[in-house]
Protein backbone atom coordinates (compact mmCIF):
# COMPACT_ATOMS: atom_id res chain seq x y z
CA UNK A 1 0.00 0.00 0.00
CA UNK A 2 1.52 3.36 -0.72
CA UNK A 3 1.63 5.82 2.12
CA UNK A 4 -0.52 8.54 2.41
CA UNK A 5 1.29 11.79 0.73
CA UNK A 6 3.15 14.06 3.02
CA UNK A 7 1.12 17.64 3.72
CA UNK A 8 2.89 20.16 1.29
CA UNK A 9 5.72 22.42 3.42
CA UNK A 10 4.65 26.31 3.34
CA UNK A 11 7.08 28.68 1.02
CA UNK A 12 6.53 31.61 4.04
CA UNK A 13 5.33 31.88 7.14
CA UNK A 14 4.06 35.23 6.26
CA UNK A 15 0.39 35.65 6.81
CA UNK A 16 -1.31 38.36 4.81
CA UNK A 17 -3.59 41.13 6.68
CA UNK A 18 -7.07 41.88 5.25
CA UNK A 19 -8.34 43.75 7.94
CA UNK A 20 -5.31 45.62 8.98
CA UNK A 21 -5.56 49.43 9.17
CA UNK A 22 -5.75 51.86 5.91
CA UNK A 23 -2.24 53.58 6.93
CA UNK A 24 -0.75 50.70 7.38
CA UNK A 25 -1.75 49.86 4.30
CA UNK A 26 -0.70 52.95 2.36
CA UNK A 27 2.82 52.73 4.55
CA UNK A 28 3.18 48.98 3.14
CA UNK A 29 3.68 47.69 6.89
CA UNK A 30 2.58 44.77 8.66
CA UNK A 31 -0.41 45.65 11.07
CA UNK A 32 -0.89 44.20 14.73
CA UNK A 33 -4.91 44.88 14.27
CA UNK A 34 -4.91 46.05 17.55
CA UNK A 35 -7.84 48.53 18.64
CA UNK A 36 -8.86 50.91 19.32
CA UNK A 37 -5.45 52.12 17.71
CA UNK A 38 -2.57 49.70 16.51
CA UNK A 39 1.21 49.78 17.51
CA UNK A 40 2.05 51.66 14.40
CA UNK A 41 -0.39 54.33 14.65
CA UNK A 42 0.33 54.71 17.82
CA UNK A 43 3.85 55.15 17.57
CA UNK A 44 3.87 57.19 15.24
CA UNK A 45 1.38 59.72 16.52
CA UNK A 46 -1.35 58.60 13.25
CA UNK A 47 -5.14 58.43 13.56
CA UNK A 48 -5.91 54.96 13.09
CA UNK A 49 -8.49 54.16 10.22
CA UNK A 50 -10.33 51.28 9.32
CA UNK A 51 -10.04 49.86 5.73
CA UNK A 52 -13.27 51.68 3.56
CA UNK A 53 -14.26 47.90 2.33
CA UNK A 54 -16.98 49.43 0.17
CA UNK A 55 -17.17 48.25 -3.48
CA UNK A 56 -17.56 50.27 -6.49
CA UNK A 57 -17.40 49.43 -10.12
CA UNK A 58 -14.87 51.35 -12.38
CA UNK A 59 -14.02 51.37 -15.92
CA UNK A 60 -10.62 50.13 -17.12
CA UNK A 61 -9.03 49.51 -20.40
CA UNK A 62 -5.83 46.54 -20.34
CA UNK A 63 -3.83 43.88 -22.23
CA UNK A 64 -5.41 40.53 -22.29
CA UNK A 65 -3.91 37.98 -20.94
CA UNK A 66 -5.17 34.93 -22.20
CA UNK A 67 -4.40 34.12 -26.07
CA UNK A 68 -8.41 33.57 -26.64
CA UNK A 69 -8.90 36.79 -26.07
CA UNK A 70 -8.64 40.49 -27.87
CA UNK A 71 -5.36 41.70 -27.84
CA UNK A 72 -7.40 45.00 -26.12
CA UNK A 73 -10.24 44.58 -23.86
CA UNK A 74 -12.40 46.88 -22.11
CA UNK A 75 -13.01 45.12 -18.62
CA UNK A 76 -15.15 46.16 -14.90
CA UNK A 77 -12.87 46.18 -12.18
CA UNK A 78 -14.32 45.71 -8.81
CA UNK A 79 -11.85 47.66 -6.56
CA UNK A 80 -12.56 49.31 -3.04
CA UNK A 81 -12.42 52.94 -2.54
CA UNK A 82 -8.69 52.31 -2.10
CA UNK A 83 -8.58 51.83 -5.45
CA UNK A 84 -7.06 48.47 -4.81
CA UNK A 85 -8.81 45.73 -7.38
CA UNK A 86 -10.29 42.43 -5.90
CA UNK A 87 -11.41 41.19 -9.50
CA UNK A 88 -11.28 41.46 -13.22
CA UNK A 89 -14.63 40.61 -14.80
CA UNK A 90 -14.82 40.75 -18.54
CA UNK A 91 -18.63 41.49 -19.14
CA UNK A 92 -18.48 39.51 -22.14
CA UNK A 93 -16.55 36.28 -21.76
CA UNK A 94 -16.46 35.60 -18.08
CA UNK A 95 -19.65 36.65 -17.02
CA UNK A 96 -22.63 33.99 -17.49
CA UNK A 97 -25.47 35.19 -19.79
CA UNK A 98 -27.65 35.41 -16.49
CA UNK A 99 -25.05 37.58 -14.87
CA UNK A 100 -25.03 39.65 -17.11
CA UNK A 101 -28.70 40.14 -17.02
CA UNK A 102 -28.58 40.68 -13.52
CA UNK A 103 -25.71 43.39 -14.02
CA UNK A 104 -27.74 45.17 -16.67
CA UNK A 105 -31.03 45.36 -14.84
CA UNK A 106 -28.96 46.86 -11.36
CA UNK A 107 -27.43 49.22 -13.73
CA UNK A 108 -30.94 50.24 -14.91
CA UNK A 109 -32.70 50.61 -11.22
CA UNK A 110 -29.39 52.92 -10.25
CA UNK A 111 -28.27 54.86 -13.40
CA UNK A 112 -31.26 54.75 -15.97
CA UNK A 113 -34.52 54.82 -13.98
CA UNK A 114 -33.55 58.37 -12.69
CA UNK A 115 -33.05 59.85 -16.16
CA UNK A 116 -36.66 58.51 -17.21
CA UNK A 117 -40.15 59.55 -16.70
CA UNK A 118 -41.60 58.08 -13.45
CA UNK A 119 -44.03 55.90 -15.17
CA UNK A 120 -40.42 52.80 -15.71
CA UNK A 121 -40.09 52.59 -12.50
CA UNK A 122 -43.66 50.48 -12.61
CA UNK A 123 -43.01 49.16 -15.67
CA UNK A 124 -39.80 47.65 -14.35
CA UNK A 125 -41.54 45.44 -12.07
CA UNK A 126 -42.65 43.08 -15.10
CA UNK A 127 -39.25 42.35 -16.87
CA UNK A 128 -39.09 38.98 -15.66
CA UNK A 129 -42.63 38.48 -17.03
CA UNK A 130 -42.01 39.37 -20.42
CA UNK A 131 -38.84 38.49 -22.56
CA UNK A 132 -39.46 41.80 -24.82
CA UNK A 133 -39.62 44.14 -22.47
CA UNK A 134 -36.39 42.47 -20.93
CA UNK A 135 -34.43 43.07 -23.70
CA UNK A 136 -35.78 46.34 -24.58
CA UNK A 137 -34.86 47.66 -21.07
CA UNK A 138 -31.18 45.47 -21.45
CA UNK A 139 -30.57 46.92 -24.26
CA UNK A 140 -31.42 50.58 -22.91
CA UNK A 141 -29.03 49.59 -19.71
CA UNK A 142 -26.23 48.72 -22.03
CA UNK A 143 -26.37 51.55 -24.47
CA UNK A 144 -26.43 54.05 -21.83
CA UNK A 145 -23.53 52.35 -19.87
CA UNK A 146 -21.64 52.26 -22.99
CA UNK A 147 -21.62 56.14 -23.80
CA UNK A 148 -21.18 56.91 -20.24
CA UNK A 149 -17.53 55.09 -20.32
CA UNK A 150 -15.95 56.10 -23.09
CA UNK A 151 -12.73 54.96 -24.42
CA UNK A 152 -10.13 56.97 -25.50
CA UNK A 153 -8.75 56.73 -29.23
CA UNK A 154 -5.64 55.00 -30.24
CA UNK A 155 -5.70 56.95 -33.36
CA UNK A 156 -8.22 60.12 -32.92
CA UNK A 157 -9.34 62.63 -35.65
CA UNK A 158 -10.64 66.18 -35.41
CA UNK A 159 -13.95 66.17 -36.33
CA UNK A 160 -14.92 62.54 -34.63
CA UNK A 161 -12.77 63.73 -31.15
CA UNK A 162 -10.96 61.47 -28.87
CA UNK A 163 -13.15 59.04 -27.27
CA UNK A 164 -15.28 56.68 -28.25
CA UNK A 165 -18.10 54.60 -26.61
CA UNK A 166 -17.23 51.20 -24.98
CA UNK A 167 -17.43 48.60 -27.46
CA UNK A 168 -18.36 45.71 -25.05
CA UNK A 169 -21.54 47.76 -23.83
CA UNK A 170 -22.42 48.76 -27.22
CA UNK A 171 -21.99 45.09 -28.41
CA UNK A 172 -23.83 43.90 -25.63
CA UNK A 173 -26.86 46.57 -26.26
CA UNK A 174 -27.18 45.22 -29.98
CA UNK A 175 -27.42 41.73 -29.14
CA UNK A 176 -30.40 42.33 -26.68
CA UNK A 177 -32.20 44.90 -29.05
CA UNK A 178 -31.98 42.42 -31.97
CA UNK A 179 -33.67 40.19 -29.66
CA UNK A 180 -36.39 42.73 -28.60
CA UNK A 181 -37.12 43.66 -32.82
CA UNK A 182 -37.59 40.15 -33.35
CA UNK A 183 -39.79 39.56 -30.58
CA UNK A 184 -42.35 43.02 -31.43
CA UNK A 185 -41.60 41.91 -35.16
CA UNK A 186 -43.58 38.68 -34.41
CA UNK A 187 -46.89 40.20 -32.50
CA UNK A 188 -50.07 40.10 -34.24
CA UNK A 189 -52.98 42.55 -34.67
CA UNK A 190 -54.88 40.82 -31.75
CA UNK A 191 -51.86 40.67 -29.22
CA UNK A 192 -51.24 44.58 -30.24
CA UNK A 193 -54.96 45.29 -28.90
CA UNK A 194 -54.55 42.83 -25.82
CA UNK A 195 -51.57 44.84 -24.39
CA UNK A 196 -51.06 48.22 -26.38
CA UNK A 197 -49.43 50.02 -22.99
CA UNK A 198 -46.79 47.20 -23.07
CA UNK A 199 -46.03 47.93 -27.03
CA UNK A 200 -46.27 51.56 -26.51
CA UNK A 201 -43.38 50.82 -23.43
CA UNK A 202 -41.47 48.95 -25.89
CA UNK A 203 -41.54 51.00 -28.63
CA UNK A 204 -40.91 54.17 -26.51
CA UNK A 205 -37.91 52.51 -25.27
CA UNK A 206 -36.79 51.50 -28.86
CA UNK A 207 -36.81 55.34 -29.56
CA UNK A 208 -34.48 56.33 -26.25
CA UNK A 209 -31.89 53.78 -28.24
CA UNK A 210 -32.16 55.19 -31.88
CA UNK A 211 -31.96 58.24 -29.54
CA UNK A 212 -29.16 57.94 -28.01
CA UNK A 213 -27.53 56.59 -30.79
CA UNK A 214 -28.29 59.86 -33.30
CA UNK A 215 -30.01 56.69 -35.72
CA UNK A 216 -32.23 59.02 -37.81
CA UNK A 217 -33.46 56.59 -39.39
CA UNK A 218 -34.25 53.63 -37.37
CA UNK A 219 -35.93 56.73 -34.93
CA UNK A 220 -37.80 57.32 -38.27
CA UNK A 221 -39.39 53.64 -38.05
CA UNK A 222 -40.16 53.98 -34.77
CA UNK A 223 -42.52 56.96 -35.48
CA UNK A 224 -44.76 54.95 -38.11
CA UNK A 225 -45.09 51.75 -35.96
CA UNK A 226 -46.40 54.35 -33.13
CA UNK A 227 -48.49 56.15 -35.76
CA UNK A 228 -50.11 52.48 -36.72
CA UNK A 229 -50.02 51.31 -33.16
CA UNK A 230 -52.52 54.43 -31.89
CA UNK A 231 -55.08 53.73 -34.79
CA UNK A 232 -55.98 50.58 -33.12
CA UNK A 233 -55.75 51.47 -29.34
CA UNK A 234 -59.02 54.18 -28.94
CA UNK A 235 -60.05 52.42 -25.66
CA UNK A 236 -56.20 52.48 -24.65
CA UNK A 237 -55.72 56.35 -24.56
CA UNK A 238 -58.19 56.85 -21.39
CA UNK A 239 -55.81 54.73 -19.26
CA UNK A 240 -53.96 55.94 -16.24
CA UNK A 241 -50.55 54.43 -17.77
CA UNK A 242 -50.71 55.39 -21.47
CA UNK A 243 -50.62 58.91 -20.78
CA UNK A 244 -47.42 58.89 -19.05
CA UNK A 245 -45.95 56.79 -21.37
CA UNK A 246 -47.43 59.76 -24.30
CA UNK A 247 -45.36 62.12 -22.64
CA UNK A 248 -42.24 59.93 -22.26
CA UNK A 249 -42.44 59.37 -26.05
CA UNK A 250 -43.30 62.80 -26.98
CA UNK A 251 -40.09 64.31 -25.20
CA UNK A 252 -37.67 61.94 -27.18
CA UNK A 253 -39.75 63.01 -30.45
CA UNK A 254 -38.59 66.64 -29.43
CA UNK A 255 -35.07 65.35 -28.25
CA UNK A 256 -34.73 64.12 -32.15
CA UNK A 257 -36.29 67.30 -33.87
CA UNK A 258 -34.06 69.48 -32.03
CA UNK A 259 -31.08 66.98 -32.94
CA UNK A 260 -32.14 67.35 -36.41
CA UNK A 261 -31.50 70.96 -36.09
CA UNK A 262 -28.38 71.17 -34.84
CA UNK A 263 -26.84 70.41 -37.56
CA UNK A 264 -28.06 70.45 -41.15
CA UNK A 265 -28.35 72.79 -43.80
CA UNK A 266 -30.79 76.08 -44.37
CA UNK A 267 -33.30 74.31 -46.65
CA UNK A 268 -33.30 71.07 -43.94
CA UNK A 269 -33.62 73.77 -41.26
CA UNK A 270 -36.36 75.41 -43.39
CA UNK A 271 -38.46 72.34 -43.76
CA UNK A 272 -38.35 71.13 -40.24
CA UNK A 273 -41.87 70.41 -38.84
CA UNK A 274 -44.15 71.70 -36.60
CA UNK A 275 -44.60 68.61 -34.08
CA UNK A 276 -48.39 68.86 -32.27
CA UNK A 277 -48.83 67.80 -29.07
CA UNK A 278 -51.72 64.62 -28.83
CA UNK A 279 -54.96 66.27 -27.80
CA UNK A 280 -54.94 64.00 -24.60
CA UNK A 281 -51.24 66.15 -23.42
CA UNK A 282 -53.23 69.54 -23.92
CA UNK A 283 -54.66 68.48 -20.74
CA UNK A 284 -54.10 70.85 -17.74
CA UNK A 285 -50.38 69.08 -16.82
CA UNK A 286 -50.38 67.44 -13.33
CA UNK A 287 -47.04 66.05 -13.12
CA UNK A 288 -43.55 67.52 -13.75
CA UNK A 289 -43.01 65.28 -16.33
CA UNK A 290 -45.90 66.65 -18.07
CA UNK A 291 -44.99 69.59 -17.70
CA UNK A 292 -41.44 69.40 -19.12
CA UNK A 293 -43.41 67.71 -22.52
CA UNK A 294 -45.36 71.03 -22.55
CA UNK A 295 -42.64 73.40 -22.29
CA UNK A 296 -40.34 71.73 -24.52
CA UNK A 297 -42.96 72.02 -27.34
CA UNK A 298 -43.40 75.66 -26.67
CA UNK A 299 -39.52 75.87 -26.86
CA UNK A 300 -39.17 73.95 -29.90
CA UNK A 301 -41.97 76.06 -31.60
CA UNK A 302 -40.56 79.12 -30.81
CA UNK A 303 -36.70 77.95 -31.75
CA UNK A 304 -38.29 76.60 -35.51
CA UNK A 305 -40.25 79.81 -36.06
CA UNK A 306 -37.64 82.23 -34.81
CA UNK A 307 -34.80 80.57 -37.12
CA UNK A 308 -36.68 79.80 -40.35
CA UNK A 309 -38.06 83.60 -39.93
CA UNK A 310 -34.32 84.55 -39.55
CA UNK A 311 -32.75 82.26 -42.14
CA UNK A 312 -35.07 83.93 -44.85
CA UNK A 313 -32.54 86.42 -45.06
CA UNK A 314 -30.01 84.55 -46.03
CA UNK A 315 -31.59 81.71 -48.33
CA UNK A 316 -31.27 81.48 -52.04
CA UNK A 317 -34.66 83.13 -52.05
CA UNK A 318 -34.57 85.93 -50.09
CA UNK A 319 -34.79 88.35 -53.10
CA UNK A 320 -37.54 86.95 -54.59
CA UNK A 321 -40.93 88.24 -53.61
CA UNK A 322 -43.61 85.97 -52.15
CA UNK A 323 -46.23 84.99 -54.66
CA UNK A 324 -48.80 84.77 -51.86
CA UNK A 325 -48.09 86.90 -49.22
CA UNK A 326 -51.47 87.06 -47.24
CA UNK A 327 -51.47 83.08 -46.83
CA UNK A 328 -47.81 82.92 -45.40
CA UNK A 329 -48.16 83.37 -41.76
CA UNK A 330 -46.63 86.20 -40.13
CA UNK A 331 -44.13 85.05 -37.88
CA UNK A 332 -44.89 87.78 -34.93
CA UNK A 333 -48.46 86.45 -34.79
CA UNK A 334 -46.55 82.85 -34.16
CA UNK A 335 -43.76 83.75 -31.99
CA UNK A 336 -46.58 86.04 -30.02
CA UNK A 337 -48.73 82.39 -29.58
CA UNK A 338 -46.15 80.47 -28.15
CA UNK A 339 -45.58 83.52 -25.92
CA UNK A 340 -49.05 83.51 -24.61
CA UNK A 341 -48.61 79.29 -24.45
CA UNK A 342 -45.46 80.30 -22.18
CA UNK A 343 -47.14 82.86 -20.25
CA UNK A 344 -49.91 80.31 -19.26
CA UNK A 345 -47.14 77.42 -18.47
CA UNK A 346 -45.76 79.72 -16.09
CA UNK A 347 -48.31 80.46 -14.33
CA UNK A 348 -49.62 77.11 -13.17
CA UNK A 349 -45.81 76.34 -12.09
CA UNK A 350 -46.03 74.91 -8.93
CA UNK A 351 -44.10 76.38 -5.70
CA UNK A 352 -42.10 73.19 -5.61
CA UNK A 353 -41.12 73.81 -9.06
CA UNK A 354 -39.88 76.96 -8.76
CA UNK A 355 -36.53 78.57 -7.61
CA UNK A 356 -36.10 78.44 -4.01
CA UNK A 357 -35.97 81.95 -2.71
CA UNK A 358 -32.46 83.95 -1.53
CA UNK A 359 -31.79 83.30 2.24
CA UNK A 360 -31.15 87.31 2.04
CA UNK A 361 -34.33 89.53 2.83
CA UNK A 362 -32.78 92.61 0.65
CA UNK A 363 -30.45 91.07 -1.91
CA UNK A 364 -28.10 93.60 -2.94
CA UNK A 365 -27.45 94.01 -6.70
CA UNK A 366 -24.18 92.09 -7.29
CA UNK A 367 -26.14 89.20 -5.13
CA UNK A 368 -29.44 89.56 -7.70
CA UNK A 369 -26.87 89.08 -10.96
CA UNK A 370 -24.27 86.88 -9.33
CA UNK A 371 -25.67 84.13 -6.92
CA UNK A 372 -26.44 80.82 -8.43
CA UNK A 373 -30.32 80.29 -8.68
CA UNK A 374 -31.35 77.08 -7.31
CA UNK A 375 -34.25 74.82 -7.28
CA UNK A 376 -35.72 71.83 -5.43
CA UNK A 377 -34.61 69.10 -7.50
CA UNK A 378 -32.58 69.00 -11.52
CA UNK A 379 -35.90 68.38 -12.97
CA UNK A 380 -36.96 71.57 -12.19
CA UNK A 381 -34.28 73.40 -12.48
CA UNK A 382 -33.96 72.01 -16.56
CA UNK A 383 -37.77 72.46 -16.99
CA UNK A 384 -37.04 76.50 -16.05
CA UNK A 385 -34.15 76.55 -18.18
CA UNK A 386 -36.39 75.26 -21.00
CA UNK A 387 -38.81 78.48 -20.22
CA UNK A 388 -36.13 80.91 -20.29
CA UNK A 389 -34.86 80.04 -23.98
CA UNK A 390 -38.44 79.86 -25.18
CA UNK A 391 -38.63 83.32 -23.68
CA UNK A 392 -35.53 84.37 -25.48
CA UNK A 393 -36.47 82.35 -28.72
CA UNK A 394 -39.98 84.62 -28.61
CA UNK A 395 -38.59 88.01 -28.35
CA UNK A 396 -40.24 89.73 -30.68
CA UNK A 397 -37.44 92.82 -30.89
CA UNK A 398 -35.30 90.27 -33.09
CA UNK A 399 -36.88 89.60 -36.41
CA UNK A 400 -38.06 92.96 -36.50
CA UNK A 401 -34.32 94.49 -36.33
CA UNK A 402 -32.36 92.06 -37.92
CA UNK A 403 -32.88 93.69 -41.77
CA UNK A 404 -32.09 97.07 -39.93
CA UNK A 405 -28.63 98.79 -41.06
CA UNK A 406 -30.31 101.99 -38.60
CA UNK A 407 -26.89 102.49 -36.72
CA UNK A 408 -29.10 102.36 -33.25
CA UNK A 409 -29.96 99.19 -33.67
CA UNK A 410 -26.59 97.69 -34.57
CA UNK A 411 -25.48 95.81 -31.81
CA UNK A 412 -28.55 95.72 -30.01
CA UNK A 413 -30.79 93.73 -31.98
CA UNK A 414 -30.83 90.75 -29.13
CA UNK A 415 -30.68 92.88 -26.27
CA UNK A 416 -34.04 92.16 -25.18
CA UNK A 417 -32.57 88.67 -24.81
CA UNK A 418 -29.96 89.27 -22.40
CA UNK A 419 -31.58 89.24 -18.90
CA UNK A 420 -32.96 85.56 -19.52
CA UNK A 421 -29.77 84.91 -20.51
CA UNK A 422 -28.41 85.83 -17.61
CA UNK A 423 -30.59 83.95 -15.57
CA UNK A 424 -30.07 80.76 -17.49
CA UNK A 425 -26.32 81.45 -16.31
CA UNK A 426 -27.18 81.83 -12.94
CA UNK A 427 -29.41 78.19 -13.22
CA UNK A 428 -25.90 76.67 -14.24
CA UNK A 429 -23.97 77.81 -11.91
CA UNK A 430 -26.03 76.00 -9.11
CA UNK A 431 -25.84 72.86 -10.86
CA UNK A 432 -24.08 70.02 -10.21
CA UNK A 433 -22.17 68.74 -14.03
CA UNK A 434 -22.19 65.26 -12.91
CA UNK A 435 -26.10 65.15 -11.80
CA UNK A 436 -26.22 66.91 -16.06
CA UNK A 437 -24.65 64.49 -17.39
CA UNK A 438 -26.67 61.15 -15.87
CA UNK A 439 -30.40 62.82 -15.65
CA UNK A 440 -29.88 64.97 -18.91
CA UNK A 441 -29.23 61.54 -20.76
CA UNK A 442 -32.75 61.26 -22.20
CA UNK A 443 -33.82 65.00 -22.59
CA UNK A 444 -32.03 67.74 -24.37
CA UNK A 445 -29.56 69.62 -22.34
CA UNK A 446 -27.70 72.35 -21.09
CA UNK A 447 -25.48 72.62 -23.38
CA UNK A 448 -27.58 72.35 -26.89
CA UNK A 449 -29.36 75.31 -24.55
CA UNK A 450 -26.22 77.80 -24.31
CA UNK A 451 -25.23 76.81 -27.93
CA UNK A 452 -29.32 78.19 -28.88
CA UNK A 453 -28.75 80.66 -26.56
CA UNK A 454 -25.74 82.09 -27.70
CA UNK A 455 -27.18 82.77 -31.20
CA UNK A 456 -28.86 85.34 -29.85
CA UNK A 457 -26.59 86.91 -27.31
CA UNK A 458 -23.93 89.77 -28.43
CA UNK A 459 -22.83 90.41 -24.91
CA UNK A 460 -19.28 89.53 -24.95
CA UNK A 461 -19.14 88.53 -21.86
CA UNK A 462 -22.17 86.70 -21.71
CA UNK A 463 -20.92 84.99 -24.22
CA UNK A 464 -17.60 84.06 -22.86
CA UNK A 465 -19.23 82.95 -19.83
CA UNK A 466 -21.08 80.33 -22.13
CA UNK A 467 -17.96 79.28 -23.50
CA UNK A 468 -16.33 78.96 -19.87
CA UNK A 469 -19.29 76.65 -18.87
CA UNK A 470 -18.98 74.41 -22.16
CA UNK A 471 -15.31 73.76 -20.88
CA UNK A 472 -15.92 73.06 -17.56
CA UNK A 473 -18.37 70.12 -18.95
CA UNK A 474 -15.83 69.45 -21.36
CA UNK A 475 -13.36 68.65 -18.51
CA UNK A 476 -15.27 66.71 -16.54
CA UNK A 477 -16.82 64.88 -19.30
CA UNK A 478 -16.14 65.60 -22.82
CA UNK A 479 -17.99 63.55 -24.50
CA UNK A 480 -21.61 64.40 -24.81
CA UNK A 481 -24.71 65.57 -22.42
CA UNK A 482 -28.25 65.14 -23.69
CA UNK A 483 -27.15 63.09 -26.31
CA UNK A 484 -25.23 66.47 -27.72
CA UNK A 485 -21.48 66.38 -28.04
CA UNK A 486 -20.42 68.31 -25.74
CA UNK A 487 -16.76 69.10 -27.69
CA UNK A 488 -18.79 70.00 -30.87
CA UNK A 489 -20.98 73.10 -28.84
CA UNK A 490 -17.55 73.96 -27.35
CA UNK A 491 -16.29 74.22 -30.65
CA UNK A 492 -18.84 76.07 -32.32
CA UNK A 493 -19.34 78.43 -29.34
CA UNK A 494 -15.27 79.56 -30.06
CA UNK A 495 -15.59 80.46 -33.40
CA UNK A 496 -18.44 82.09 -32.77
CA UNK A 497 -17.71 84.13 -29.70
CA UNK A 498 -14.23 84.57 -31.83
CA UNK A 499 -16.14 86.11 -35.03
CA UNK A 500 -18.35 88.39 -32.58
CA UNK A 501 -14.79 89.84 -30.62
CA UNK A 502 -12.25 89.57 -33.61
CA UNK A 503 -13.62 90.65 -36.72
CA UNK A 504 -17.08 92.24 -35.25
CA UNK A 505 -19.47 89.62 -36.81
CA UNK A 506 -22.88 88.82 -35.02
CA UNK A 507 -23.45 85.59 -35.93
CA UNK A 508 -27.17 84.42 -35.50
CA UNK A 509 -27.41 80.83 -36.84
CA UNK A 510 -24.84 78.31 -38.43
CA UNK A 511 -26.03 75.57 -41.00
CA UNK A 512 -24.27 72.90 -43.38
CA UNK A 513 -22.59 73.90 -46.32
CA UNK A 514 -24.35 70.28 -47.52
CA UNK A 515 -26.49 68.55 -45.46
CA UNK A 516 -25.82 65.02 -44.44
CA UNK A 517 -28.83 63.70 -43.35
CA UNK A 518 -28.02 63.76 -40.10
CA UNK A 519 -24.83 61.56 -40.26
CA UNK A 520 -24.98 57.62 -39.65
CA UNK A 521 -25.63 56.51 -36.17
CA UNK A 522 -23.20 56.69 -33.56
CA UNK A 523 -21.87 53.01 -32.66
CA UNK A 524 -18.19 54.57 -32.45
CA UNK A 525 -18.71 57.76 -31.97
CA UNK A 526 -20.06 60.63 -29.78
CA UNK A 527 -21.01 63.10 -33.00
CA UNK A 528 -23.10 61.34 -35.99
CA UNK A 529 -21.70 63.62 -38.51
CA UNK A 530 -17.97 63.93 -39.24
CA UNK A 531 -18.65 68.09 -39.26
CA UNK A 532 -15.59 70.16 -40.23
CA UNK A 533 -16.77 73.17 -41.35
CA UNK A 534 -19.75 75.27 -40.96
CA UNK A 535 -21.83 78.54 -42.27
CA UNK A 536 -21.98 81.30 -40.04
CA UNK A 537 -25.17 83.59 -40.89
CA UNK A 538 -24.53 86.94 -38.94
CA UNK A 539 -24.54 90.66 -39.22
CA UNK A 540 -21.57 92.85 -39.48
CA UNK A 541 -21.72 95.50 -36.57
CA UNK A 542 -19.76 98.05 -38.47
CA UNK A 543 -22.26 98.48 -41.48
CA UNK A 544 -25.48 96.69 -40.86
CA UNK A 545 -25.15 94.52 -43.51
CA UNK A 546 -26.44 90.70 -43.48
CA UNK A 547 -23.08 88.28 -44.40
CA UNK A 548 -22.29 84.59 -44.15
CA UNK A 549 -18.93 83.21 -42.92
CA UNK A 550 -17.18 80.21 -43.44
CA UNK A 551 -15.50 78.45 -40.48
CA UNK A 552 -13.30 75.59 -40.17
CA UNK A 553 -14.28 73.78 -36.42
Amino acid sequence: MYKPVPARPKKTDIVRSRTGCQGCRERKTKCDEQKPTCGTCARLGKVCRDRDREFRFRVTTGRAEATDRSSTSQAFELTGSDGSAFADLDLIRSLQHTERDIFYSTYWEGQCLPALHPIFHSTSRHITNNVMLRDAILALSSCNLSRLHAEQRTQSTTSMGLFSPSLIHQTRSQLYYSSAIRRFASLNQLEYQANPTLSLTVLVLFAYIESSMGNFHGFSCHVQGLSKLFINIHDAVLSSTFTPLLSAWMQVRFVVWWARAYFSSIEVHQQLPSITLPPSLNAPCTSLHERRVTILSIMCEAHRISFQAALKHWSSDATCPDPNPTETPNPQVLLAEQSHRLDEWLSHLPPSEQPIPPTQSTPSPAHQTNEPIIFPSHDAALNFAYSLVARIMTSPSFLATLPSTNPKDLGHECSASTPFLTLLLRILSGINLHTSLVQNTYTIGFSSLLLASLLRCQDPSLSLEIQSWLQKLNDVHPTEEGAFPVYQALRVARAVHRQRTEHGFDVFAISLPVDDGGGWPKFSAYNSQRIEGLVLHGKWRGSGRLGEVRVWV
